[in-house]
């Protein structure tokens, strides 16, 4: 029941397809674990190559959503300004909904 709950609350975020994936237009996106989502954001917010910035939860974990120009900016890159920021844990693994596990 609680995996169930989990993956409704990803897929109400828009988290549930996660870390590196691609979007019709060619930018992608990537998910930080990080210690505070206001930090990160703040720190990932108007760099070049960043497009958006979601804040959220995964599994009790604070997160950010990044959806960025990989032609602009890396995930190296963003990890790096995150560690300066002092709020960097982890890129997260892709995601999938459960359902899609399943097939």
């Amino acid at each position: 029941m609680i995996i169930i709950r989990l993956a409704v609350l990803l897929l109400t975020l828009g988290l549930a397809t996660g870390a590196y994936t691609a979007e019709p237009d060619g930018k992608k996106n990537v998910t930080f674990a990080v210690a505070c989502y206001d930090v990160g954001a703040s720190t990932l917010q108007g760099q070049p190559g960043v497009i958006s910035v979601q804040k959220g939860w995964l599994g009790g974990q604070e997160v950010n959503r990044v959806t960025f120009d990989p032609k602009q900016v890396s995930v190296e890159g963003m990890e790096a300004m995150l560690r300066r920021a002092g709020t960097y844990i982890g890129t997260e693994p892709e995601l999938r909904p459960l359902r899609e596990k399943d097939k």
